[in-house]
This record gives structure tokens, C-alpha cells and sequence, in this order.
């Protein structure tokens, strides 16, 4: 995912990855980094602005820290509620930027008839307003609320040494999954085991066709074949980001170390491109929702993926 800050990010952003008080600084620090770039007055340094936000004085941070978030009555709702945010704060305009941060950091504990209070806000936020809501997995959230966000994970902060040893599970640490890993246990390893398993059986060919239907569709839908179509969709992108890291390792090789355990020398650098473009695409796909929150058919989306992939798969330099 490219990195976010202040110029990039979208409106309504859904963060996972572990709560922890680290998440909720990095969290504080990326409203600061959009406050201080948004701020009416030039003098005001990056350092005031954190010290505000570190302070709990910065008046456009809005913060839910409890473990629920309830709807608050109708009238005179206290802070923390979401009606007094949005009959309260919402209205009126920005103090001291140009615009407002408001972070749920859990938004899972939000209760229903807050949620459905929220929803048209998070729908069409004013211009001004940016929500970031912090979970351990989007799979939290009702869909009404993932259909109207952008999902980002926040890896945690490693160090060299933190590292496994295990190519793949070193990939995994360094691009996010290992959350993955750490929700599913058995089943994560499982999936990992196929894939390694795949891997060394790989001819690079037309022939590989049902393995990788295997390994990229069937493997991740069966395993969570009684959970929700977003967990299977998190699955089947947990499979395939080894080998869309693959074609950009291909695409980069001699100039950036490789990150991914996958290899495919095999490949022209053109067909590694076009391949990677492939993969973002079907990623993407798989995210899109129609007549409200209906995903489009997974096995077509799959499939049109996969008939066009093969043929650069099995092209050679």
C-alpha cells in the first residue's frame, strides 16, 4: 500500500492491525501531521501541534477512547457521544486549521443505532472532516460501514531483529500479514504450507493452470467457506501478495533488494509489469460493491483474472 499522509489520505480511512497504544500514537501523530498542514495560522510550528493533540487542548482532534461508542440522548448528548458530535461539533466550522480529525480509536465498539446515525456522515464527510476508525480487522465493522471507507493496515514498527528467518513469514511481518497470521493460526499456516508447496512444484506453464487456481481461489475460499465474503476476499489476498511482490521484484531486480520468497526469473520484465497490473486490479475487484453493498461475483472476477494471467505466467524471456 503506498504510504499515507496528510496530502494523500482519504476522507474516511478503516486502520487495522493490533490496538495497541503505539497504533493509537501513530494514529494521533497522522491527525497532527493533517492539522499542522491544514493550519489557519502560519506560525504555528509541527512541534505546538503535537504538543496540543499530546495535551488534549487541540480543538479539530475529536478522540473516542472508551470501549464503546454510544448514540447519546437526543437531548443535551455529552462528548464522547456520537450525537454530540454531530449535532455539537460537526456543524461548525474548524478553530485553529482547516480541517478536523475525529478517531474512533475502537470503532467495533460502536452500537448499532450510533452506526446508523453515522452513516450519512461517513458517506458524504464535508470536505473539512477526516474519520479514521482504528479495529483489529476490518471484519469488525458491518459492511455498511467498509463500503464507505477505505480499508489501510498499520504494521507494526520492526526492527531487523524482529525479523523471522523464514522468507515467508519475513514477507509476511514486513507487508502486514503476519496480523493475518495471528487471527487465523492454523489455518494462515495452512494456506502457507500450500503455497510453498506450489511454489517448488511450479512449471511456469499453461500447465500450472489448476495450481494456481488452487492456491489463488479454491485454498483461501474453502478455508473460510463459513465466514464472510470479506474474510474469504482477505484470504485470497493474503495468498496472491507474495507473487504480486514476485512481479515487482522481477520488474525492480538489480536495482532493489527482493522482498518476496517467490522467484520468477523466468519472466520478461514487460510481462512482470503487465502481470502486476493484472493483480491490482483483481485485488481491487474483489473490494467493489454494487446495489449498495452486493460484491460482484467472486468466481467471475477470479476467473477473468486468472484466463488473462496465465498467459503472461507462462511467457518466457
Amino acid at each position: 500500500m503506498t504510504a499515507l499522509s496528510a496530502l494523500s489520505l482519504p476522507q474516511t480511512v478503516i486502520f487495522e492491525g493490533d490496538m495497541s497504544p503505539e497504533k493509537m500514537a501513530r494514529l494521533r501523530k497522522l491527525g497532527a501531521e493533517i492539522l499542522f498542514a491544514r493550519r489557519r495560522n502560519a506560525e504555528d510550528t509541527a512541534t505546538l501541534t503535537e504538543t496540543l493533540i499530546a495535551e488534549n487542548r487541540h480543538p479539530d482532534l475529536v478522540e473516542f477512547i472508551g470501549e464503546s461508542v454510544l448514540i447519546g440522548s437526543e437531548k443535551d448528548a455529552p462528548p464522547g457521544t456520537v450525537r454530540h458530535l454531530l449535532k455539537r461539533v460537526l456543524p461548525y466550522s474548524p478553530w485553529r486549521a482547516t480541517a478536523r480529525v475525529i478517531i474512533f480509536h475502537n470503532a467495533a465498539g460502536i452500537k448499532d443505532e450510533a452506526e446508523t446515525a453515522l452513516l450519512k456522515t461517513l458517506e458524504e464527510p464535508a470536505a473539512d472532516n477526516y474519520f479514521f476508525l482504528s479495529v483489529q480487522t476490518a471484519e469488525a465493522l458491518k459492511e455498511t460501514i467498509r463500503s464507505r471507507a477505505v480499508i489501510a493496515h498499520l504494521a507494526p514498527q520492526l526492527n531487523a531483529a524482529d525479523l523471522p528467518a523464514d522468507a515467508w513469514l519475513r514477507f509476511y511481518a514486513l507487508t502486514g500479514g503476519d496480523d493475518f497470521l495471528r487471527q487465523h493460526g492454523e489455518t494462515a499456516e495452512n494456506l502457507i504450507a500450500e503455497a510453498r508447496r506450489q511454489n517448488d512444484e511450479f512449471s511456469y506453464s499453461e500447465a500450472d493452470f489448476p495450481a494456481l487456481e488452487q492456491l489463488f481461489f479454491l485454498a483461501p475460499k474453502q478455508a473460510f467457506e463459513k465466514d464472510t465474503i470479506t474474510a474469504q476476499t482477505r484470504a485470497m489476498k493474503f495468498m496472491l501478495m507474495p507473487f504480486y511482490a514476485a512481479m515487482r521484484d522481477r520488474a525492480v531486480e538489480g536495482r532493489v533488494a527482493a522482498l518476496s520468497p517467490v522467484h520468477i526469473a523466468h519472466m520478461p520484465v514487460t510481462s512482470a509489469v503487465r502481470a502486476a497490473e493484472l493483480m491490482r486490479n483483481y485485488m481491487q475487484n474483489l473490494d467493489v460493491r454494487i446495489f449498495g453493498n452486493r460484491p460482484l461475483n467472486q468466481n467471475a472476477v477470479f476467473y477473468s483474472f486468472l484466463f488473462r494471467f496465465i498467459e503472461l505466467w507462462s511467457t518466457r524471456s
